[in-house]
């Protein structure tokens, strides 16, 4: 082998290697059991384009997440990686949660009509906990299982990602009491990043 023949072949086997490198530390940042099922979507989500966000959204469904009458039923945590501050107040979460579940349950219901013109708008209370932390309920639709309305309890939880330049907030949610086994569950999904 010659010396200009040798370059190229040491150049691809170390842009092989980066890229091995890349992969192996790509890290995903909302940890859960492993039969929960995932998604990933980037933002602005196709079914709320009004939230103004930049960023990655990760959910994390319980195994009985579209199950009618399972303890798990629409039992689910994402998300929102986002790369500015989003400023949290009760009413904007109140605000946004009501287009996301709103979107969301159109996008689910379009193909069966009669049921897009049943769906009702969403309704959502949040009050503050504390600096980073909100507490509420969101009214909506169950376009996906049982095609009627649902009461979703939810917790929100705002942490700075420093380090990362990164703001996260997580969402934890379920139609049962605070008080179900279902929210030891969801206290167990938790973010996975060395913050500051």
């Amino acid at each position: 082998m010659t010396f200009p023949k040798t370059v190229p072949f040491f150049i691809l086997i170390a842009l092989v290697c980066i890229q091995c490198k890349k992969e192996s530390s790509l890290i995903v940042p909302l940890s859960a059991p492993d039969n929960w099922r995932k998604e990933t979507i980037e933002f602005p989500l196709s079914f709320a384009p009004s939230l103004d966000h930049k960023g990655t959204e990760y959910v994390r469904f319980a195994p009985g997440w579209g199950k009618q009458g399972s303890e798990e039923y629409f039992s689910y945590a994402f998300l929102w990686y986002l790369n500015e501050n989003p400023t949290l107040s009760s009413s904007q979460i109140e605000t946004e949660l009501e287009a996301y579940f709103d979107g969301l349950m159109q996008a689910v219901s379009q193909p069966d009509t009669d049921s897009s013109k049943n769906i009702k708008k969403s309704k959502a209370f949040f009050e503050k906990i504390d600096g980073y932390n909100y507490a509420g309920k969101i009214i909506t639709y169950d376009a996906f299982t049982t095609k009627k309305e649902v009461h979703l309890n939810i917790v929100a939880t705002y942490s700075d990602c420093k380090n990362l330049d990164k703001h996260l907030v997580l969402f934890r949610i379920s139609p049962q009491p605070i008080d179900h086994p279902v929210w030891d569950m969801l206290n167990k999904v938790f973010i996975n990043l060395d913050c500051i």
